[in-house]
């Protein structure tokens, strides 16, 4: 454009010339058009040395670029394999890789039940309950808000196995009685502490315990450490489970499933022991589950009502126990059971329940079962509890056991009423 504007000055064809009156306005006006052209000669020339410098389209001046290398960012680790599960004390039902509780499949409909309830509870919104509930050792546990019962004189209990009652086995490790006449069932049992009063005691037994993992700690954490727990042994790592319960001051017993009526439609588990079994095959499915953990007292049968009823199946199963040392206690399910008296007829310390605390998951019917067994424990002295680890039970029993001392009772370990 600048160099069109050159050639019209120099031809003298612009405005303005030959002495024209007109000639001043041509030069001004040409003048005008020459800082036009310049103008935009200047706007076009900058913007082209701007494109040609910078590579940033909205950038105003050269961006200059580093290449920097990136920081080395170490893999991470594998994570470690777990060693290799103990095959003897691990139990033969596999665990759920879900949820780490026992496998459904080998697990009795009221164990199934109680696995799901511990599920529930887990789904359900947290809630901070550190106020409310506390790992218990010597102390009574509080809950509800309640005032907490006067420390017991018993902390942790003694850790399991002693050495000189366990007899190791291809099966895994089973009572003995020592070669200085301990017996498991005094050694493990939860001493009482000095001066407890002879009268109004109330023994409460917490079954149904290692099926689910959630329901088992609840149970350990929340009860009183006067609760002695009855562990099925079906679950995984049931060793580390009787650890904590001790160290958490609770003795605990093992359930022997027995032959219900009903069976094999209602199959209490792998194990279970018959009557239709000969005696050789009733005692060695004895020994199996005997041998999934130590540092228990005694045992309590695991449903059973047919089994209980027959004096043929049952005295060769008293007989072993007796001869380990042993504590056989009677859930008091079935008012057919045989076992309390052929029990004290071969010379075995044993206990029968007064009854079952939660025959239905309902707090009044737990209520009304709670104060029943204080009543007979007024009358006679004593009484037992039998009731599942669920829970809503286990939460019943907690905020129940802190008022006892107030009204008079003393709860007590089931092997302070041993016969």
């Amino acid at each position: 454009m600048s160099n069109m504007v050159a050639r019209m000055a120099a031809s003298g064809s612009g405005p303005g010339q030959n002495g024209n009156p007109a000639d001043g306005n041509g030069l001004r006006g040409g003048r005008i058009l020459a800082a036009a052209a310049g103008a935009v000669a200047l706007v076009y020339g900058g913007t082209l040395a701007w494109l040609l410098l910078s590579d940033n389209r909205l950038a105003g001046e050269p961006v200059v670029h580093l290449a920097l290398a990136a920081p080395e960012v170490p893999e991470p680790a594998a994570p470690a394999a777990e060693p290799p599960a103990d095959t003897a004390d691990a139990p033969d039902a596999p665990a759920d890789p879900k949820t780490g509780d026992a496998s459904t499949e080998e697990l009795s409909e009221e164990e199934q039940a109680l696995l799901e309830a511990a599920r529930r509870l887990d789904a359900e919104p947290e809630q901070d309950v550190s106020g409310e509930v506390r790992i218990v050792g010597a102390e009574t546990v509080s809950a509800g808000g309640t005032q907490a019962a006067p420390a017991a004189a018993i902390g942790p209990l003694v850790p399991a196995p002693d050495p000189a009652l366990v007899e190791t086995t291809a099966d895994g490790p089973l009572p003995k009685i020592a070669r200085d006449g301990r017996k498991p069932w005094q050694v493990y049992a939860r001493p009482l502490p000095a001066g407890t009063q002879t009268s109004r005691r109330i023994a409460l037994v917490v079954s149904g315990m290692g099926i689910s993992e959630s329901a088992t700690a609840h149970a350990i954490e929340t009860l009183p450490p006067e609760v002695t727990l009855s562990f099925a042994p079906y679950g995984p790592r049931l060793q580390e489970w009787i650890d904590k319960a001790r160290a958490a001051g609770h003795e605990v017993l093992l359930e022997l499933p027995m032959e219900p009526f009903g069976y094999p439609q209602n199959d209490p588990g792998p194990h279970t022991l018959l009557t239709g079994g000969n005696t050789a095959e009733n005692i060695s499915r004895l020994e199996w589950l005997m041998s999934r953990f130590t540092g228990y007292a005694g045992v309590m049968n695991y449903q059973g009502a047919r089994f209980t009823a027959s004096s043929s199946a049952l005295k060769p199963v008293l007989a072993t126990l007796g001869a380990r040392g042993l504590l056989y206690v009677d859930n008091g399910a079935s008012a057919r059971s045989l076992a309390p008296a052929l029990a004290r007829e071969a010379g075995l310390p044993a206990i029968q329940a007064t009854r079952i605390v939660d025959p239905v998951q309902n707090p009044e019917v737990i209520a009304t079962s709670l104060d029943l067994l204080a009543q007979v424990s007024a009358e006679s002295g004593s009484s037992v509890g039998v009731a599942s680890g669920f829970p809503v039970t286990v939460d019943a029993l907690a905020q129940w056991a802190v008022k006892l001392k107030e009204e008079g009772y003393v709860l007590v370990p089931v092997t302070a009423l041993a016969e």
